[in-house]
This record gives structure tokens, C-alpha cells and sequence, in this order.
């Protein structure tokens, strides 16, 4: 059965399970090299690289007591929108991120 958010890009399972790799660190990078992905895709494609910059950085940064409770608060967030968005792209729908949502529809993949 196929879904749409628009009548231009299909939502397929294909697209779905694509969108809901994006949120999973480092299998982000399979929807990434995938080269015909729909704007749906990409949308959860460009929110879930930045959970993963943030992820990435917020595990560096675990070494001392107050960047500690700051970075993990961070990480909880990262996995909390994580969450969010595996169960948005399974229902074939698109969600902003808050705070982080915008920042890359700026760019193209």
C-alpha cells in the first residue's frame, strides 16, 4: 500500500525503512548512499545525521562530572527524537525535530 504526505513522492516501504535507518547511528549512511531517495526520505535523512553529529559529540565530550550530566541529557534527546521520528517515518508521516528541524533543510543530499 502506498502513502503519501504529497501527491509527487510515493511513500513506499522502501522510503519508510530508509526513513527509519536514518535515525539509527550509523546506519544512517545506508539511506545516505542510496541514490534515488524521495524528499520524504531525505527529510529524515537530514534529521537523523545531525542526531548522529550531536550523538558523536556528546560521547566525546563524556569525561568530566558536569559535561557528564549535560552530554547525557543531550544523548537522552537525541534517542527521545530518534524515537519520535522511527515512529513518524513508519506511519508515513514527516515531522521537524525541534531546535534541529530546520537547520538542514537548507541543504540538498
Amino acid at each position: 500500500m502506498v502513502t503519501s504526505t504529497n501527491k509527487i513522492d510515493p511513500i513506499n516501504d522502501e522510503s519508510k525503512i530508509l526513513a527509519v535507518l536514518s535515525y539509527i547511528p550509523f546506519l544512517c549512511f545506508i539511506p545516505l548512499f542510496k541514490s534515488n531517495i524521495n524528499n520524504f526520505t531525505k527529510k529524515h535523512l537530514k534529521q537523523g545525521l545531525l542526531l548522529l553529529i550531536i550523538e558523536v559529540i556528546a560521547l566525546f565530550f563524556l569525561i568530566e562530572i558536569f559535561s557528564k550530566i549535560f552530554w547525557s541529557f543531550i544523548l537522552f534527546m537525541c534517542f527521545g527524537f530518534a524515537i519520535i521520528g522511527i515512529l513518524t517515518a513508519l506511519s508515513g508521516k514527516e515531522i521537524k525535530i525541534p531546535a534541529i528541524g530546520t537547520i538542514f533543510e537548507k541543504y540538498d543530499i
